[in-house]
């Protein structure tokens, strides 16, 4: 078998990069060191990561695995353009929806794995309804057609409190969404941060918003949001849209968020939680790792409102795992199947659930997983959220400059200097141009 290097053109040249390509599939015809970008830049993750694929190397002899890690931002600017420019990886994650993947899937940058499906049976250690992610058709349509990838760790949004916080201000964890917010206002009463949420990087903001707006939505009634994720029409000028971000305005205005929080990053927001700063703070599972190192810390859905019996959380699995069109015969397609079939194979889905993270793929019978408080109650949500079909989805899948859209506009919102109707109508305006680009 020929030896695969892919070297980055901008630092060779064109010339210098074929020149050494032809040097090395001379000098070794038997091993092969592929590429492959990753967005795991936790520490547990990077460990989890680091032997997975010393695992996966030790099974396939001559391999050789060249990780890149990158943050979801960077994936999200670099990725395509590498690919394009031909020096990009052959494995990599990629954002689901259309900025990300359905526009690599329209200029050809990434392969179906609909055989790899039916090869390693993916199908049945996930749901149709998340393989649904990553599907897109021919016509540009989401949610539907040739599949081009799968994912490794399930997601949820939900709601993390501090145990021993609430417990000092005589609080419960809330049931409805309407004592939560009665625990907001008692907790600012008294003096207490509510939230902690940090605004100056990443995305806490945008999943707060969405996480409180389709909580209140019942999975019953889930088809409008599904149309409207999808690209299949709809409007996000609703009701719900308008009350979720004028509540989540009034929080920012009236001290209900960490003080700071524009100049403090997710991550850094986090830490401070971890640190007993702040009783509540709305984010992912994929902080598991960090959470898991205070046991004050415990996580739950969003609670949704009165007569809402099985409300949505945002949310359903991390960066799909992909193959790119640098994948160019059927050696290096099959060697790259492989290798994504072991990144979701119930060995990895061990090893993340021993690393404190939630494993897309469902733990075997026999596995020897000692689960940490904070990874069974997520599990365990997992399950039920799958059961009710009310894993909901990220606003930003709906158009593919929704995410910018929603990351200039909510400043301006939690700053009191937009109305909550000119934001969610900025969202509305994003999201039927698309339509129209579709038409």
């Amino acid at each position: 078998m020929l030896k695969i290097i892919q070297h980055h053109a901008s630092a060779l040249g064109p010339r210098l990069a074929m020149t050494a390509l032809a040097v090395c599939l001379s000098a070794s015809a038997h091993a092969q060191s592929v590429n492959v970008w990753d967005d795991y830049t936790f520490e547990g993750q990077i460990a989890v990561m680091e032997q997975l694929n010393k695992e996966f190397e030790a099974a396939h002899p001559g391999v050789t695995i060249n990780r890149t890690a990158r943050t979801f931002d960077d994936m999200k600017l670099t990725l395509k353009l590498a690919v394009s420019a031909g020096d990009g990886p052959v494995i990599t994650k990629v954002n689901q929806g259309a900025g990300d993947m359905g526009a690599m899937v329209k200029e050809g940058l990434l392969l179906p794995v609909d055989d790899f499906i039916k090869k390693y049976g993916w199908d049945k250690r996930q749901s149709d309804s998340v393989l649904a992610r990553d599907r897109w058709a021919e016509s540009g349509q989401f949610g539907e057609g040739k599949t081009y990838g799968i994912s490794g760790l399930g997601e949820i949004v939900g709601l993390y409190y501090n145990k021993k916080i609430l417990d000092d201000a005589g609080i419960a964890p809330p049931k409805t969404f309407e004592e939560f917010v009665v625990a907001l206002d008692t907790l600012k009463a008294k003096g207490v941060p509510p939230f902690m949420i940090g605004t100056a990087k990443q995305h806490l903001a945008l999943h707060m918003i969405a996480a409180i707006d389709q909580a209140h939505i019942d999975a019953s009634n889930r088809a409008e949001l599904d149309d409207l994720i999808y690209g299949r029409g709809g409007t996000w000028n609703t009701k719900g849209n308008i009350e979720s971000a004028t509540l989540v305005q009034h929080w920012a205005k009236d001290g209900y968020f960490y003080p700071g929080y524009q100049g403090i990053s997710a991550d850094d927001s986090v830490q401070l939680f971890i640190s007993g700063q702040g009783a509540f703070l709305i984010s992912g599972t994929w902080y598991f790792g960090d959470m898991k190192n205070n046991p004050d810390i415990h996580f739950m859905a969003v609670p949704g409102p009165k007569g809402v019996s099985k409300p949505l959380s945002v949310g359903g699995v991390d960066l799909a795992w992909a193959i790119t069109s640098l994948a160019k015969d059927k050696a290096a397609q099959d060697l790259a199947g492989a290798y994504i079939d072991y990144m979701v194979s119930e060995k990895a889905a061990t090893t993340w659930a021993n690393a404190g993270y939630l494993p897309a793929t469902s733990l075997p019978a026999d596995a020897k997983v000692t689960l940490s408080p904070l990874l069974a109650e997520g599990i365990a949500m997992w399950k039920a959220i799958n059961a009710d079909d009310a894993l909901g989805h990220y606003p930003d899948w709906s158009s593919p400059t929704m995410l910018k859209t929603i990351d200039d506009n909510t400043p301006h919102l939690l700053a009191g200097d937009q109305t909550p109707e000119a934001f969610v109508g900025a969202l509305d305006t994003d999201y039927q141009a698309y339509l129209k680009s579709k038409k």
